[in-house]
């Protein structure tokens, strides 16, 4: 596989996790599926607020945490490649089964709510999409690849910002890994935007289709994938 080819799967996992903190936030559960980061804050936040939400923000850190074990059992024995050129089977089949439950999902929220009315509490639907992340979460981890998480973007962040710091400071030779490194970085969080943006969109003018776009994208990463294996 060519480093643009796994460019662009990161992208679409990066699609994933920001349309899907989007969909739970907003139509599920108002607590994150991949950001847990905001669900502490959220979890501790509750602790002394007046009508505050303990159970799902610490539900989303509980499946979240269950789909990293059973994502990092499944791929316990990936080997990193930081050159890009290959893509572990056993990561896109753990994709696999994170974009059938995404789908399962989907289907199950358009079949309960056809006009997909958000704002409603699906407890059971948003306990699946968290394991979902959680297992891509595992997966992507076991691969190194470095300075680029899909999930938790914080950490993504703070690489491309640090690294523009030492932008003038690289060998020659290495200076086109470096910027390679910054401009898939630079991808990733603008695809994860995007796909937040795109979730508002559909939140507002299609909110049946909004769980369509998190288990699309990682289908596509796992047929792909699998086919370049």
């Amino acid at each position: 596989m060519r480093p643009i080819e796994r460019d662009v799967l990161l992208c679409l996992l990066a699609a994933c996790a920001g349309s899907a903190d989007g969909w739970s936030f907003f139509g599920l559960s108002h607590a994150f599926v991949a950001n847990m980061t905001g669900n502490t804050v959220l979890l501790g936040m509750s602790v002394f607020a007046i009508n505050g939400d303990v159970i799902h923000p610490l539900t989303s850190l509980i499946c979240y945490g269950s789909g990293v074990i059973i994502g990092s059992l499944l791929t316990r024995n990936v080997q990193p490649d930081r050159e890009g050129t290959m893509w572990p089977r056993r990561v896109s089949l753990t994709l696999l089964l994170e974009a059938l439950l995404l789908i399962a999902v989907e289907a199950a929220w358009v079949a309960t709510h056809p006009s997909g009315v958000p704002h409603t509490n699906h407890h059971f639907f948003h306990v699946c999409v968290a394991f979902a992340i959680g297992l891509q979460s595992a997966a992507m981890l076991q691969m190194q690849i470095p300075g680029v998480v899909t999930t938790y973007i914080t950490g993504t962040w703070t690489t491309l910002i640090s690294s523009l710091t030492r932008l003038g400071k690289q060998p020659a030779e290495e200076l086109p890994k470096f910027e390679h490194r910054l401009g898939t970085q630079a991808a990733v969080l603008a695809v994860y935007f995007g796909s937040a943006v795109l979730t508002g969109f559909l939140f507002r003018y299609m909110p049946a289709a909004v769980g369509a776009l998190p288990g699309i994208s990682v289908l596509a990463v796992a047929v792909y994938s699998l086919a370049k294996s």
